[in-house]
């Protein structure tokens, strides 16, 4: 049984502000993802093939999915990745003047993005608790190491599929909004077990 119930209220002290939380650096860009797009995106990845979603099992050294109640996944055509990336830039923008300091070896959180991966959540479906350690972006073609995660959320016709850090925290998403967050081991994190409709949503992590 996890005991993280308050963990996400621990202080973290080397922030600008010393009753800075880690529930606090956890930001949502409202909206920034336009409605249209959203509905784009949405009937796009329809037309293409969904897969069930792998992870890197670090203990068997190999990619691997449940076998029951796996989220679908599919990578971004070309297209759909130059639409995206200069709002992705700009949630990372904004996230960037929020939590970094204003001096010149600290001014920038990150310099590049992975590829985003979009997410579908259908009834019965999940994301179970894991934190991102990203193994492809330590063993791909370019390597780097998360810093920033994000979740890009394209609607919001569905129930249950919350995206949840620790036991007690939980995002609530509206279309368009992208949430962010540091990448590192402090803020495990999961989605819920989506009750209806289907949530589509997507990821990417810069470093």
């Amino acid at each position: 049984m996890r005991t993280s119930t308050t963990f996400g209220d621990c202080k973290l002290m080397e922030m600008n502000n010393p009753n800075t939380t880690l529930k606090d650096c956890i930001h949502v860009e409202k909206g920034i993802i336009p409605a249209n797009l959203c509905e784009y995106i949405i009937n796009d990845t329809e037309t293409r093939e969904w897969k069930p979603h792998t992870w890197y099992n670090n203990t068997a050294g190999t990619y691997g999915s449940e076998e029951t109640m796996e989220l679908d996944t599919q990578p971004a055509t070309q297209e759909l990745q130059n639409l995206l990336t200069p709002i992705i830039i700009q949630a990372g923008a904004a996230y960037n003047a929020k939590y970094t300091y204003p001096s010149e070896r600290t001014n920038q959180i990150m310099t590049k993005f992975t590829g985003v991966r979009f997410n579908r959540y259908k009834p019965g479906q999940i994301m179970r608790y894991h934190h991102d350690h990203i193994h492809s972006i330590f063993d791909g073609k370019e390597k780097g190491i998360p810093v920033l995660s994000f979740i890009l959320n394209f609607n919001d016709t569905y129930e249950g599929a919350k995206l949840f850090f620790w036991d007690d925290y939980a995002i609530d998403f509206g279309v368009g909004d992208i949430c962010m967050w540091p990448s590192p081991f402090l803020w495990p994190h999961g989605v819920t077990e989506a009750i209806s409709g289907t949530r589509y949503s997507a990821v990417t992590w810069g470093w």
